[in-house]
């Protein structure tokens, strides 16, 4: 379970409970739900570093100093049944129990809404909550849009925007700056027969998810909870570096290209406050874990006029994402 029962302790030694075994109670059922949280935060943490790092470029060729091209484009990514739940053992946990099973299939936040709930006692006192809700569809896919600029020494920028987009209760934004720098001009000065690149980027991508129903953590007796629960606020950061080459034949241009991504995750729950409520954000504050994490690209691209070009570009790693755009040429 990682650090989280050192982390829950530290924050939780700098409040005073009751007694001990309140704070001992407490512990554990912090540290059990955010062993589930990191369970459910993992597959659109991935799902975001695969559709976030795809489309950035069609070339391994720079722009000429100051000519700009826009694209717009749609980025796709099915959400495969695997990655739509997670399942826990009664062995995971200190504190809570899975009532009436010894394991549990549990949505992650690409899946739905299961009914499946938790049992857990502080101070004698019997409590339950219910597993978290997913964005529950099936494929995701965002619109964007984005500029390039050629700048000196066969180098350009890029500027990403998705504009927000909604599904229920949840939304989800994309923002994004990308360098490129061309490799084959230390090689070849003319006459090139492929072109390679070095590319890096950054995105981040801002998905706010609502629950369907609140998440009370409420005694058995209908006492008052000790959190309620209504949302989720999860900030995926990824950095994409990797090796871009290109090929022109005729109005035609194939590329291929590596990819490593370092990813980090923050986020916090949105609901009514209350000591509980609060520590629960005060630890998950320190859960940041950077993770790393490979993808290939194939893409197409075909010259459909003078100024446009249509691209296409498959990625995979941890899924598939299908990216589709058009460029235009401003200059």
């Amino acid at each position: 379970m990682k650090n989280y029962y050192f982390l829950t302790v530290f924050l939780i030694s700098l409040i005073s409970f009751k007694n001990s075994t309140a704070q001992t109670d407490v512990e554990n059922v912090l540290t059990d739900i955010l062993f589930i949280l990191d369970g459910y935060n993992d597959p659109a943490a991935e799902a975001s570093v695969m559709q976030t790092g795809a489309g950035w470029f069609h070339t391994a060729k720079s722009l000429d100093k100051f000519k700009i091209n826009v694209s717009v484009g749609i980025s796709g990514l099915p959400f495969p049944s695997n990655k739509k739940s997670f399942t826990v053992q009664q062995s995971d946990f200190i504190n809570l129990d899975i009532r009436e099973a010894e394991q549990a299939s549990i949505p992650t936040s690409l899946g739905g809404q299961k009914r499946v709930f938790f049992d857990f006692m502080i101070e004698g006192e019997s409590y339950e909550f219910q597993a978290f809700s997913g964005l529950n569809t099936d494929f995701f896919a965002f619109p964007y849009i984005q500029g390039q600029v050629g700048l000196w020494k066969e180098t350009e920028v890029t500027l990403r925007y998705a504009p927000q987009i909604t599904i229920e209760r949840s939304s989800y934004a994309v923002y994004g700056v990308g360098f490129k720098h061309n490799l084959s001009q230390y090689f070849y000065k003319e006459n090139r027969s492929c072109d390679l690149a070095f590319y890096t980027n950054y995105s981040l991508t801002d998905l706010n998810l609502g629950y369907d129903e609140p998440l009370d953590l409420e005694p058995q007796d209908g006492g008052a909870p000790l959190a309620i629960i209504d949302g989720s606020l999860i900030d995926f950061h990824s950095i994409n570096a990797g090796l871009v080459a290109s090929k022109d034949v005729n109005k035609w241009t194939f590329s291929t290209a590596v990819n490593y991504n370092t990813s980090w995750v923050d986020y916090s729950l949105t609901g009514e406050d209350g000591i509980f409520f609060n520590l629960f954000n005060n630890v998950l504050t320190t859960l940041s874990e950077t993770k790393h994490s490979f993808k290939v690209d194939a893409g197409v691209a075909y010259q459909i006029a003078p100024k446009w070009n249509l691209n296409t570009q498959l990625s995979v790693g941890q899924f598939a994402n299908l990216n589709i755009s058009g460029v235009y040429n401003i200059n």
